[in-house]
């Protein structure tokens, strides 16, 4: 998946005639000489400091459900939904190559994803950053079963993701970023969820500033800096139905990695943290370790996080 706010627009200059492209040659100089936890801890600082300057925002947490409200448990019931799980994941390995894992984007994160779906059974649903597809695919695959058990939905189910290039055009340099080899569009259509999708191409705060349209489950990708998730985050709130949900799909408690030479990204936790600090009574509940293991029997790790109220 991809974040959507400050990727670079195309130019149609030479990249080194643009100050942004010095900037990022100088980034992977600094990449290459300093330590991997030096530079992570040089960018947190960074981070921080561009949260800290930026303007409060205001954010009414009503939409969103009670942490006591939510039960995992009850979110993955064990053997109930398993028959449809399968069913969805031998039609979706016909056309989907999983990427190495992100425990955001791994195939037992994408799991979740599709029993989120199907538990809470949302009408309309809002996903941030497209990439390749996965979630979008899997979250689709969840409203389909949930229409098929629905015989007069009304109003009939959508899914709009949004992301800041067209990914189902090959030739395009967010499709080359991504190294989509199947249009995500395309998959879909094979799947028979073409109708269900809607694709927008847009920044992630211009989609969610000033709507009125509003939905039932927003799925947040992990924006590239803290300040960005922070305004991602209070839209998509306001952005949500009541009673809607909002997961976080990569959130990182204390800024702590999940497991062994894990990679973590902060700038979510940074974000609610600097919601919380401002009085919003927010709480994230992470979906870490899922309720099936892995296949060696370890504990199923993911960054996933529901955003609830206290």
């Amino acid at each position: 998946m991809t974040t959507l706010d400050n990727h670079p627009q195309e130019s149609g200059r030479h990249p080194a005639a643009t100050p942004r492209a010095d900037l990022r040659i100088l980034k992977r100089l600094v990449r290459r000489i300093l330590p991997a936890r030096a530079h992570s801890e040089l960018r947190r600082v960074a981070h921080t400091r561009r949260l800290n300057r930026l303007p409060a925002m205001a954010v009414d947490a009503a939409p969103l459900p009670k942490a006591s409200e939510i039960s995992f448990p009850d979110i993955f019931p064990g053997d109930s939904l398993a028959d449809g799980w399968q069913k969805a994941k031998t039609s979706i390995s016909e056309v989907f190559q999983y990427a190495p894992p992100t425990h955001a984007a791994d195939p037992e994160s994408c799991r979740a994803i599709y029993h989120l779906i199907r538990r809470f059974q949302p009408r309309s649903l809002l996903e941030i950053g497209t990439n390749r597809g996965a979630s979008t695919i899997h979250a689709a695959m969840a409203m389909r079963e949930n229409r098929r058990e629905c015989r007069n939905p009304a109003p009939p189910p959508r899914l709009v993701t949004v992301d800041l290039f067209d990914v189902n055009n090959p030739a395009t340099a967010g499709a080359k970023r991504y190294r989509i080899s199947t249009p995500p569009a395309e998959m879909l259509a094979r799947l028979d969820c073409a109708d269900l999708v809607e694709f927008a191409i847009a920044r992630s705060t211009d989609y969610l500033n000033g709507r009125e349209t509003q939905f039932d489950f927003i799925i947040l990708d992990h924006a590239p800096a803290a300040d960005l998730a922070y305004r991602d985050i209070a839209l998509a709130i306001k952005a949500l139905r009541p009673r809607g949900h909002l997961l976080l799909h990569s959130y990182f408690p204390g800024k702590k990695p999940l497991g062994p030479h894990e990679r973590v990204n902060y700038d979510s936790y940074l974000a609610v943290r600097r919601l919380q600090q401002q009085g919003a009574p927010l709480v994230a509940l992470p979906l870490s370790p899922l309720p099936w293991p892995t296949e060696t029997g370890a504990p199923n790790l993911t960054s996933l996080a529901l955003l609830a109220r206290e």
